[in-house]
């Protein structure tokens, strides 16, 4: 029997190799949140698109149950992030940073604020400047919409050099941050602790 089949756009988080024959695609979808997919392995030599990691796509998903998940029917590209393989460490944080979501985020829940966010830093990391800054950004913005003190807690109780440093990391443009990026690793590590012991984020 046909289970309800369901048009959904949005961005892929995880992609998992599942059996012999799929692919188990974790999306992040505006209107969904988190929607897990089934993909067939297209036959070699097929012409059918394969999706990867951080791709825009479009699916036609046939659901099983109520859980929103199911396998997918037909799925289109509609932008790839090939720019992400040229830096590690984008790529990594990138990578951290979508495992973040998928552990946070929960399903058939609107998350179009989340999913601009996370748009906005793949945009960000594909250029390749101050990736550690825009991973930073991420979280701290991420945090601070969640409810959670991470500026009038966290922020505050740094002492004024530090709260001047952070700063410039959130208020100044990507391209125009000068800051190494050693001093940026550094206070990603301390703005992770703060969630990990503060807030109930899964890092």
């Amino acid at each position: 029997m046909a289970g309800k089949t369901v048009q959904i756009s949005g961005i892929i988080l995880k992609k998992e190799i599942s059996g012999e024959q799929f692919f188990k695609l974790t999306i992040l979808s505006p209107e969904r949140g988190i929607v897990m997919a089934m993909f067939r392995r297209p036959k070699r030599n097929a012409r059918s698109p394969m999706p990867d990691l951080f791709d825009k796509v479009e699916i036609l998903l046939e659901r099983k149950g109520e859980d929103g998940f199911g396998f997918v029917k037909e799925l289109s590209i509609h932008q790839q992030r090939r720019g992400l393989t040229k830096s590690f460490i984008a790529l990594e944080l990138a990578c951290e940073w979508s495992s973040i979501l998928a552990k946070n985020l929960a399903r058939e829940t609107e998350v179009e604020k989340v999913y601009q966010l996370f748009s906005k830093g793949l945009d960000a990391w594909e250029r390749r400047i101050q990736p550690e800054a825009i991973f930073f950004k991420s979280l701290f913005v991420y945090a601070r919409d969640e409810g959670y003190a991470v500026k009038h807690d966290w922020f505050e109780k740094l002492k004024h050099s530090d709260r001047t440093e952070v700063a410039m990391i959130i208020n100044t443009p990507i391209p125009e941050l000068q800051i190494k990026s050693e001093r940026v690793l550094h206070w990603n590590e301390e703005l992770k602790h703060y969630i990990q012991y503060y807030t109930d984020i899964l890092l």
